[in-house]
């Protein structure tokens, strides 16, 4: 994987010299579509032309929400089609899916939508199927595919004692396959919280060499949770998380401030560029020693 450095979500409502503080561009191509009842995704050529000119010659990277790589009856066949439309108008450096579910066979061509990935059970079923289609959805590319650990708010999934739990059944895909993990810390944090974890722990667990890139986040209590909301600045304990992370992440290309598109309008450019000033220093003060997302 090329080093990007750091980077920020596509929006588009930002001022496009927001994207000149960056590195590289991480696109959802879902939110440049019009879904159709057909289960069709259409692009929409003024939005992608719009966010070709925003992005300018930044790098992209691609970040799907839809593809739905976990569903037990087949992965959303309108997803795949409109990433092959895609990649042809405009080539990304890697691409990323969550690990989850989020369609399960409807009435119709196009599958009933959950309207969120949901955690997959810790099954050695679950881990090969996964890695089996990811292999396939990296050989279709022909650029480097990762899978994203999720913020889950279950206390525990049944599932295979040799798996044991969303880390064991991360590591077990990866085991598998060729591809990679995008590691979201701020999931990380939220999981600690709600089930009682110790972070760094989990951090210990996962395949650090494997992570291509790593996603920070704000979030916001809801009914007794910490959920991961994408709706504000990066917690003390996630940006402590990152330093400590970087530095046994040798692969790290890439790391992402993510937030969602109308909380990055109420927060504004000022903050948005102080958050990924502070991603960009620990990358450098931290991540020189093994060149991980950094220049």
């Amino acid at each position: 994987m090329p080093s990007l450095g750091v980077g920020l979500p596509y929006f588009d409502d930002q001022p496009s010299e927001l994207y000149r503080a960056v590195d590289f561009v991480e696109i959802t191509p879902e939110a440049l579509c019009r879904q159709r009842r057909s289960g069709v995704l259409e692009l929409l050529p003024q939005k992608l032309e719009q966010a070709q000119k925003t992005c300018g010659d930044i790098p992209i990277a691609v970040h799907g929400v839809e593809l739905s790589i976990g569903s037990a009856h087949a992965w959303n066949d309108a997803y795949v089609d409109m990433l092959d439309r895609f990649q042809a108008q405009w080539p990304f450096q890697w691409h990323s899916e969550h690990l989850g579910f989020q369609t399960f066979p409807g009435s119709d061509a196009h599958s009933l939508d959950t309207g969120v990935p949901l955690p997959l059970p810790p099954t050695l079923e679950a881990a090969e199927l996964v890695a089996t289609r990811s292999a396939a959805i990296e050989a279709r590319y022909g650029v480097p595919f990762l899978l994203e650990n999720p913020a889950h708010y279950l206390p525990e999934l049944t599932g295979d004692a040799d798996i044991g739990d969303d880390v064991g059944l991360m590591n077990a895909i990866l085991d598998r396959c060729g591809c990679g993990q995008l590691l979201d810390l701020h999931n990380v944090w939220c999981n600690a919280v709600n089930h009682r974890l110790d972070p760094y722990a989990i951090i210990d667990r996962c395949r650090l060499d494997r992570v291509g890139e790593i996603h920070l986040a704000g979030g916001a209590w809801a009914e007794g949770y910490w959920t991961d909301a994408h709706d504000s600045r990066v917690p003390q304990p996630v940006w402590e998380l990152l330093e400590y992370t970087l530095p046994r992440a040798p692969n790290a290309r890439g790391v992402v401030f993510e937030l969602l598109e109308d909380h990055a309008t109420r927060l504004g450019p000022q903050v948005i560029a102080e958050e990924i000033a502070r991603a960009r220093d620990i990358c450098r003060r931290v991540g020189a020693s093994n060149g991980a997302a950094c220049h």
